[in-house]
């Protein structure tokens, strides 16, 4: 791919748009999340490669309709689209990288509602990234039975 992150081509009549995404800067989660996002005007297809995903993006409606008058190019799509894939892309790093805290926080909350078999460490006034050395990303959950 010689160091490009997206390389895309257009086809001759604007109504599909190809993409070589690499597997280096993007996952298949924020690929398949940014096609999903856009499923409503575009077909996709998706395939994986030793070092890249390639993305084939179709436009849905090829005539106009009453509910979309106006046949949009393909070439419309293309600036939300890799700015999509970045996006999502970023999302999955962020859920990556803040999962343990987010544990640690919905753990001190059910210990406080007193569902939890086992507190989590520290008091409930500690901050989060006191707690996050102790962390082992488990939690458990215990539910009372109706007796």
């Amino acid at each position: 791919m010689s160091g490009e992150s997206a390389i895309f081509t257009v086809n001759d009549d604007h109504m599909q748009v190809s993409f070589s995404l690499d597997k280096a800067i993007y996952t298949k989660e924020a690929i398949l999340k940014a096609c999903y996002w856009f499923s409503r005007d575009l077909f996709f297809q998706v395939s994986a490669r030793e070092s890249s995903f390639d993305v084939v993006a179709s436009i849905r409606t090829t005539v106009p309709t009453l509910e979309q008058p106006k046949v949009h190019k393909v070439d419309e799509f293309v600036p939300e689209l890799l700015n999509a894939f970045v996006d999502f892309q970023l999302r999955v790093e962020i859920q990556s990288e803040t999962s343990a805290i987010r544990e640690l926080i919905v753990a001190k909350a059910f210990a406080e509602a007193g569902i939890m078999e086992d507190l989590p460490p520290g008091a409930f006034e500690d901050s989060v990234d006191a707690l996050h050395k102790h962390s082992n990303s488990l939690v458990s959950i215990k539910s009372k039975s109706a007796e």
